[in-house]
């Protein structure tokens, strides 16, 4: 099943929880591919960005709006047109109200495919950046004595990815792809190549 873009929140208050809402839940749980590009990655996660301020630092007080997801993909917030779009600001706004997730900011041309609730790898020819704000020390986000006032975050981590690489996200930590994982993509593709 492919999402396509758009607007993430007409796909999730369309579906909600209806009878096609559920037989999705039922093809991701046996095993089946659900994908989607731009608002329909975002609607994967169990928390969406619906709405935010692209291109600057997040403020306090900033637009920054929140929603629940399909809630297949468990633990995360993607963001979308990451680098191209400027977002690194509202994905750490959203990290900062959320920091038992971690934020994923996908590029255009590049994809991430999620093995279950246990990694996911990079493909494409752009970044996959991923915050992680488990380690925060400091944070501003609750604060509204100065509105307007840039978001403050201390020691949050951040991992950026490109094709080959993988990220576990039980241990939060990156790796690379196996030779075996390799192999498969490198043979797909040259497929995909020659029936063209």
């Amino acid at each position: 099943m492919f999402f396509t873009g758009g607007d993430q929140l007409k796909i999730t208050s369309q579906i909600g929880d209806t009878l096609v809402y559920r037989r999705i839940q039922e093809i991701y749980e046996e095993g089946g591919v659900i994908a989607g590009t731009s608002a329909g990655a975002s609607v994967m996660c169990e928390t969406m960005i619906v709405r935010g301020e692209d291109s600057e630092s997040h403020r306090i007080d900033d637009t920054l709006r929140m929603a629940p997801g399909l809630g297949l993909v468990k633990g995360v917030i993607i963001d979308q047109h990451f680098a191209e779009r400027g977002r690194m600001g509202r994905l750490l706004g959203a990290v900062a109200q959320n920091p038992r997730v971690l934020g994923i900011g996908i590029d255009e041309g590049t994809a991430i495919v999620i093995e279950g609730d246990a990694s996911f790898q990079v493909f494409g020819d752009g970044a996959v950046y991923v915050l992680d704000g488990t380690g925060v020390t400091h944070s501003n986000v609750a604060e509204r004595s100065d509105p307007g006032q840039a978001l403050s975050i201390h020691d949050i981590r951040l991992h950026v990815l490109s094709h080959g690489d993988a990220f576990d996200l039980k241990s939060r930590r990156p790796g690379e792809l196996s030779r075996e994982a390799v192999a498969k993509i490198e043979f797909k593709e040259a497929e995909s190549v020659a029936s063209e």
